[in-house]
């Protein structure tokens, strides 16, 4: 079912990361555009409607822009690229939060079971188990189930989205190729009900359910 009309400029997915620093943003835009071009190909889009959201500030955490809350607000999935960084920072638990509070409705054609439109993806691993904030715990991660290449998932676990970035493109390409298909699926099958919170609404969701 596509977007209704109203909803037809919003991202289909936002993209949630630790700012790094220069050499590592290099790479997470890249990511950004490899996995935005794969998902262009598999979803219609008005032309100039970009497929993803990203937010390109160096600092992160700064400021909340009315385009970042909007974009967060009424994108269809929500990707984390989850690493140590990422459990550490304010800025992305907030994200995670504002989209949290959006309401996931299944189609009624659908057979899935109900589920989560938030994808976490491991960016750099190993993740510190114990470092995992139990909200994000609660949802499961991102795998790309059904390839030829077994050492592909073996891979992606052991390393992540970064580092397959860094020693196999090869790999790198076909994990991107299978989380553009899981985010396709995601938008076939589920409606996230938009909300814009205001700022003074976001909360720190990593820290207030593990104290």
């Amino acid at each position: 079912m596509p977007l209704g009309d109203e909803d037809l400029w919003a991202p289909l997915f936002f993209l949630s990361y630790a700012h790094p620093g220069m050499g590592q943003q290099r790479e997470v835009l890249r990511f950004f555009d490899d996995l935005s071009e794969d998902v262009a190909q598999l979803v219609s889009r008005p032309t100039g409607a970009d497929p993803g959201y990203l937010d390109r500030s160096m600092g992160g955490g700064n400021w909340w822009t009315d385009e970042l809350l909007r974009a967060i607000g009424t994108c269809r999935v929500f990707v984390a690229l989850l690493s140590a960084s990422y459990f550490q920072s304010t800025w992305c638990s907030m994200e995670w939060f504002a989209f949290s509070q959006r309401p996931v409705v299944r189609h009624a054609s659908n057979r899935l079971e109900q589920q989560s439109a938030v994808i976490p993806v491991i960016w750099a691993a190993p993740l510190p188990p114990d470092q995992t904030p139990s909200v994000v715990a609660d949802v499961q991660r991102f795998a790309p189930n059904d390839v030829s290449n077994v050492d592909i998932s073996r891979r992606y676990q052991a390393e992540g989205v970064f580092g397959l970035l860094k020693t196999r493109v090869d790999l790198y390409d076909a994990v991107v190729w299978r989380l553009a298909q899981r985010i396709t699926d995601i938008y076939y099958s589920y409606r996230v009900e938009s909300r814009v919170l205001q700022r003074h609404e976001l909360r720190d969701i990593f820290r207030e359910q593990d104290t």
